[in-house]
């Protein structure tokens, strides 16, 4: 269906360190995708009712993009820095199953 790759996790951030965990998570995100091609986005999104769990979401060109990334020196350093941050993670590379979009507005 769709070529490209997605990698999500989510975070449960431990109390007090939220500023913290963005500004690294931020940090890891923009250095460690940098160089390797095939880097579409990446997201973080913040629970309204929860405002210590977080989801991310990373976009790739496919799935040797994405190991790339995975396979970089800062890739698995920089993680551990903003998990060490959390309470808990959990992450997972992921194809899409199915999709939908909003259809063409007549005028």
């Amino acid at each position: 269906m769709d070529e490209n790759k997605w990698a999500s996790g989510r975070w449960q951030v431990k109390e007090g360190k939220v500023e913290a965990f963005l500004e690294r998570w931020k940090s890891w995100i923009g250095s460690s995708s940098q160089n390797i091609t095939g880097f579409r986005s990446a997201t973080l999104l913040r629970a309204e009712g929860d405002p210590l769990r977080f989801t991310s979401i990373s976009v790739w060109d496919d799935d040797a993009s994405l190991k790339a990334w995975k396979a970089t020196p800062g890739f698995r350093q920089d993680l551990e820095s903003v998990k060490e941050l959390c309470d808990e993670f959990l992450g997972g590379d992921y194809d899409v199953a199915a999709a939908f979009s909003a259809p063409a507005v007549r005028t």
